[in-house]
């Protein structure tokens, strides 16, 4: 909440949604997450042939939902959290709506990509992250917090492997693939350096407050041995993205999972399950162990590479956007942390989607088929509640700019 006090005051609705980027990204994020599984299902039962898009079809949607729908999401939660690191005011008004707009039209160009030249909708593509980069490191600069240069890196390295993707569309397909490993693994990294931060903080945060006499452990925050296991999980990444069918990648992947769940068990989880802002939070780190661990079984032939991959991109990175998103959208608009009943369906809608669409990746035949379309439908559901729940809130002003006197 600290952040509203440097933002302006809106004098429209526009100005409102253009006051802080997790309002139109967080947005963007929502709609992208209905859209795009809409259009994947229309692809999948045959009612929709996808003519427009140029790219193999299984590699479009794999990109759309790392870079459209995860992408957004990391704009919304880096430009709203880079304010409150450098004490400045958020990236607002043209320079944020013109982000907006670039992501926009790379969803666009993607989706229309056989009508245009090719090296016309990879730069198209690729302005959103150049931009987030550009806005963000802009602001880190000015703020003089060198700590913070490494987010720097990382959205570049976020951009590069983009364009790693879009090179792979010309030149071969196997950089195509390595790009959207390395951007999985990368996001992994993500969720478990930053989300490995805020969720030992804010659960030890909350057990204060709630239970401030209470002599029972506190979690554990971020210490040496979540250095040691982040560094396991950059040396399976790595391994991954350079051979990802490989006896030691499938040892260090299956190690680097178990040690996630360890690391869980250090953060006083079952003390927190009557709170849903925090337990979506610990369960999106137990399906980051347990995805990790899937993508090892199949590093050893033992299983189809699908289900580690679903298992971390719906459970843990949406798990993840969607309690992130529900927190940070609450407190940046000075409402009280509360989940609130259709949070809590979206949750748990969003883990039985992940555990349908890694069980469909086991099975074969109908049973595909069924697993699939429920995944999807699950899911669509899960999105469309978030949607109904927090476009209001992130279109709408802050209940003080309401009442401002």
């Amino acid at each position: 909440m600290a952040i509203l006090m440097f933002e302006k005051y809106p004098a429209s609705r526009w100005e409102t949604l253009l006051s802080n980027g997790f309002r139109p990204l967080f947005l963007c994020t929502g709609v992208a997450g209905v859209v795009l599984i809409t259009l994947w299902l229309a692809i999948l039962k045959g009612y929709w042939q996808a003519d427009s898009i140029a790219v193999p079809l299984a590699q479009w949607h794999a990109h759309e939902m790392l870079f459209g729908f995860v992408g957004s999401a990391i704009g919304g939660f880096l430009l709203a959290a880079v304010s409150k690191w450098t004490n400045r005011l958020p990236v607002s008004g043209t320079p944020l709506a013109l982000l907006v707009l670039c992501w926009i039209a790379g969803r666009v160009v993607m989706l229309s990509s056989a009508a245009l030249p090719y090296v016309l909708v990879a730069c198209i593509d690729l302005l959103y992250g150049l931009l987030l980069m550009s806005l963000i490191g802009r602001e880190v600069v000015m703020g003089g917090n060198k700590r913070n240069y490494k987010i720097v890196i990382m959205l570049g390295l976020f951009t590069l492997f983009n364009l790693l993707f879009h090179v792979g569309m010309k030149y071969g397909i196997e950089y195509s693939q390595m790009a959207l490993r390395g951007v999985v693994m990368q996001i992994c990294l993500m969720i478990a350096l930053i989300g490995g931060r805020i969720t030992p903080s804010f659960t030890r945060n909350y057990l204060i407050q709630k239970h401030p006499d209470s002599d029972k452990p506190l979690p554990t925050l971020f210490n040496r041995i979540d250095v040691a296991v982040s560094v396991v999980l950059l040396l399976a990444a790595l391994s991954w993205i350079i051979t990802p069918v490989n006896p030691i990648t499938g040892g260090l992947l299956c190690l680097a999972g178990i040690t996630q769940w360890i690391r869980i068990g250090r953060w006083q989880g079952v003390r927190i399950l009557s709170e849903p802002l925090l337990w979506i939070l610990h369960l999106s780190f137990l399906w980051l162990g347990g995805g990790l661990f899937l993508l090892g079984l199949s590093a050893f032939e033992l299983i189809n590479v699908s289900a580690g991959l679903h298992a971390i991109g719906i459970g843990a990175m949406a798990g993840m956007i969607l309690g992130v998103a529900s927190r940070a959208a609450l407190g940046h608009t000075q409402r009280a942390l509360i989940a609130g009943k259709m949070m809590i369906i979206v949750f748990v809608l969003i883990s039985i989607t992940a555990g349908l669409r890694s069980a469909a990746s086991l099975v074969e035949g109908v049973g595909y088929n069924h697993f699939i379309v429920s995944a999807a439908v699950v899911w669509l559901v899960a999105l469309t509640l978030f949607c109904i729940r927090y476009v209001p809130i992130l279109i709408s002003a802050a209940p003080s700019w309401k009442n401002p006197g």
